[in-house]
């Protein structure tokens, strides 16, 4: 299952209800972090089908059901939520307050996707399957547009690829232009985040991985 973040502006919030409205993901024609755009109509078969069974999660965490969306749509902006937090559970009553406060303010959608396809070296999401819209604590960039955050699968297909640039760069000539210590200290910290993120795969943070592979590969010239 993927996720994308989105600087959540709430619309408003209904405390005795416990309601909230605003958007969990927007439809914009820049791609985000991972170079996917989300296009109109890509959720809205999975509302017509699935409506019943999406939740509201904290930081995705089905052990942590917060509420359910009474009202999801997709409007020319994005994908509209109402959801309404069960106000009987602690840990909801604790969420809502900190939405109001604004110190949760970031939005996440759990969802598979379904069609996708590539237009001038852009990734189209066409259509996706939604599982979840969840507060989280932090995104990988806390922005107003959608950033990706990838499945567990797609960083260590991240990973891979991160370690076959530093095997390439072992194997390759030295550049004399680039004097030797500037070229040492570059391998040394591209392994030594190779090392770290190995290390943290087992109960990672997706989202700090993700941004962490990200930067790595750009200095690679990935």
């Amino acid at each position: 299952m993927n996720r994308k973040y989105l600087s959540f502006e709430i619309k408003s919030i209904d405390e005795e209800e416990g309601i909230f409205e605003g958007y969990a993901s927007t439809f914009t024609k820049t791609p985000d972090a991972y170079g996917d755009v989300v296009d109109k109509g890509a959720f809205a078969k999975t509302i017509k089908e699935q409506a019943g069974n999406i939740k509201i999660l904290w930081n995705h965490n089905s052990d942590e059901p917060l509420g359910i969306p009474i009202e999801l749509r997709e409007d020319d902006t994005g994908l509209y939520v109402k959801g309404k937090l069960t106000l009987a559970v602690q840990r909801a009553r604790e969420i809502l307050a900190l939405m109001k406060d604004g110190v949760v303010n970031t939005m996440s959608i759990g969802f598979r996707t379904i069609t996708e396809s590539t237009v001038g070296g852009v990734n189209h999401l066409k259509e996706l399957r939604l599982f979840d819209v969840s507060p989280v604590t932090f995104a990988a960039n806390n922005t107003a547009v959608i950033l990706g955050a990838k499945s567990l699968e797609d960083i260590e297909t991240e990973l891979e690829r991160l370690q076959a640039l530093v095997r390439q760069g072992k194997d390759q000539e030295p550049d004399t232009s680039t004097p030797d210590t500037e070229t040492d200290t570059g391998a040394a910290e591209l392994e030594a985040t190779l090392d770290g993120i190995q290390n943290e795969i087992d109960g990672f943070d997706a989202a700090e991985a993700g941004a962490r592979l990200e930067a790595a590969i750009a200095r690679a010239g990935g």
